[in-house]
């Protein structure tokens, strides 16, 4: 489709009406609006010099828009969900300006030079909404640009986006065209960009006298040579990068001709503060609220370039190996004071980190989800993979404990084939008796994989499991085995064929197949028999494990103490949707019911002893990942 300039147009006094209707197919339709229009007011004609910015409203089904027309409109990626009803505002600067649209769609263009905030919060019960602005927010007045990792068009994350709005200026900043990385994945969080060529650039150059610069960052791939958090370096300008271990800060100074370098040590995998600020006099870099230190110049030379986080700058090839989780950027044409990047960085930790509301909840509900230990006693149930997470992205919102969308009954589906899982195969003699061999099958599955538990191992264990993790359990069985190749209970669970032989095999599986994000922890296994019940027990490594009564039932019925450990609570799912504990058929669970057999979840919902340990029954295992 030819491009759509939007001309000459008529608007009503009052710039609130739909001026101009667009409808679009599921192709990428490019629209122009020129800096300078020719307006026709109230039927007047009325030369004008319009509009700082293009509302762009949804007016029939839901449908796509990419924000930046610099970016390539064929890639799916690049695109948000505009939902019907919704609309999203567009900055319009010198130039020419241009976005794209998906539909099958009718849109409305409406124009006007009202700078009010696109970011909005409904008040608790019903109230009036506010504007979302950073002193709203709590951060320090005067901001020149802020970019928030919570509140995006529109006006949070969309968890398939890959711009980033500035609450200042509506400025939009999306993924550096000159690489070749798959752009940018927005999480409800942070901005994630994920290793070489996915630099962003920010569409105002920082080239103030005077500035600060405030990032909170995490730190989470990438080590060896310098690796660009933030940089405008043309022999010029300022940065922030990681090199041999250290985070370092840089400025330009113009006698020297080099920069002067402030340094510390560094840990990945954790939420960072960092500032620089520079007054005329002094160039200085705090680190989580902190001053680290100071350097004197007063010969600052600025860059003439673009600002860039994650590379070094603009034409150069040489883009960040690392890998960042970007929470917020801010900058001010003036150096903040200590207690001003203290104040900014406090605020951080309390949104980012905390997970405190910013204000009351935008409805009855927002309070609630906004506390991690919330999103375990609330059942969703949400296709994760369909929600555009890998699972990587899954598991980085349970290893930092927010479950920022993770919640009870969400699953992701997995189908596969585990080979040369070990079974016994019955064979009958030339006699005619019948007796159980070792042999080797391929088991076959094609599951959803469901969240049961948030953090239920936490601290636990004789070395204390300080992993944050989500235990999962798949709907159905994961083929069928035997606990022993004959009615033996000896040596109790940590002795049955099922976990000494079996399990191992399906531990080396899933570990390939969740990319390596199965977690072990120590559980306290059964491991010796008397008579009729266990009498021993032993701190014992876990990854892949059969259920307890417990943690099915909420109680034993035929276990005891050395049976059931730390097991000794129902999952939150089976608590909350007691229908998942039934799923019509038989499967093993890992108490001793007496010298000859193990107990299980009958096909009819009940917890019998009647299996025999010899019996060929279902495996409905759990395990960690995080």
């Amino acid at each position: 489709m030819a491009d759509t300039n939007i001309g000459d147009i008529t608007i009503d006094v009052s710039l609130k009406d739909v001026i101009n209707t667009i409808t679009v197919l599921n192709v990428a339709t490019p629209i122009i609006i020129p800096s300078e229009y020719d307006i026709k007011v109230a039927s007047v004609d009325q030369p004008k010099k319009l509009p700082r910015y293009a509302w762009v409203k949804n007016l029939d089904k839901d449908a796509q828009v990419m924000l930046d027309g610099d970016v390539d409109p064929g890639v799916d990626s690049n695109y948000l969900t505009i939902a019907a009803g919704d609309a999203i505002r567009i900055p319009i600067r010198s130039g020419q300006n241009k976005f794209y649209l998906k539909g099958p769609s009718t849109f409305g263009i409406i124009l006007t030079d009202d700078g009010a905030s696109p970011f909005k919060s409904q008040s608790k019960g019903g109230g009036e909404s506010v504007d979302i602005t950073p002193t709203s927010l709590g951060y320090v007045a005067g901001a020149k640009m802020f970019y928030d990792g919570i509140y995006n068009f529109p006006p949070k994350h969309a968890t398939n986006g890959n711009t980033w709005v500035d609450m200042v200026n509506s400025q939009t900043m999306s993924r550096y065209t000159d690489g070749s990385g798959s752009g940018l994945i927005s999480s409800n969080h942070y901005i994630k960009q994920t290793g070489i060529a996915t630099a962003m650039k920010i569409p105002d150059m920082i080239d103030y006298d005077r500035f600060t610069v405030e990032l909170f960052v995490e730190i989470t791939g990438g080590t060896t040579g310098e690796n660009y958090i933030i940089s405008c370096y043309d022999k010029a300008g300022f940065g922030i990068y990681t090199e041999n271990g250290q985070l370092i800060a840089s400025i330009r100074s113009e006698a020297s001709a080099s920069y002067l370098n402030i340094a510390t040590a560094f840990s990945q995998k954790t939420p960072y503060g960092l500032a620089i600020t520079y007054d005329g006099q002094a160039f200085k870099f705090y680190v989580n609220g902190a001053l680290v230190g100071t350097k004197t110049l007063s010969d600052y030379k600025k860059s003439t370039k673009n600002t860039y986080l994650g590379c070094l700058g603009a034409g150069d090839t040489n883009y960040a190996v690392g890998a960042y989780n970007f929470y917020r950027l801010a900058a001010y044409s003036k150096a903040l004071t200590a207690v001003e990047i203290a104040q900014n960085y406090e605020k951080d930790v309390k949104r980012y980190v905390n997970g405190e509301p910013d204000f009351p909840a935008e409805d009855e509900t927002e309070w609630i989800t906004s506390i991690a230990e919330n999103h375990n006693n609330i059942f969703r149930g949400d296709d994760l993979f369909a929600k555009g997470y890998t699972i990587d992205d899954i598991c980085a919102m349970i290893a930092d404990g927010s479950f920022s969308d993770i919640y009870i009954g969400d699953y992701f589906t997995l189908s596969g084939d585990i080979a040369n899982v070990p079974c016994f195969v019955e064979q009958t003699g030339d006699d005619g008796t019948k007796s159980l061999v070792e042999s080797t099958r391929t088991v076959t599955y094609n599951t959803k994989f469901r969240i049961a538990g948030l953090d239920t191992y936490l601290n636990t264990g004789d070395t204390a499991f300080t992993q944050h993790h989500a235990v999962i359990v798949p709907d159905n069985a994961i083929g069928n085995n035997r606990m022993n190749g004959t009615n033996v209970t000896t040596g109790g669970y940590v002795g049955s064929f099922m976990f000494a032989s079996v399990l191992p095999v399906y531990n080396a599986h899933f570990d390939a197949k969740l990319n390596n994000h199965l977690l072990t922890h120590r559980e306290i296994l059964s491991n010796s028999v008397s008579g009729n019940q266990t009498n021993g027990w032993a701190w014992t490594d876990v990854k892949i494990n059969i259920m307890s009564e417990s943690e099915v039932a909420d109680g034993t019925l035929f276990g005891n103490k050395y049976d059931t450990g730390i097991n000794s609570k129902q999952f939150p799912l089976l608590r909350i949707t007691p229908k998942y504990i039934c799923n019509r058929g038989w499967y093993w669970l890992r108490s001793v019911a007496w010298e000859t057999g193990f107990t299980a979840m009958a096909n009819g919902g009940n917890v019998r002893s009647a299996n025999s340990a010899s019996a060929s029954v279902a495996i409905r295992p759990c395990f960690c990942i995080g």
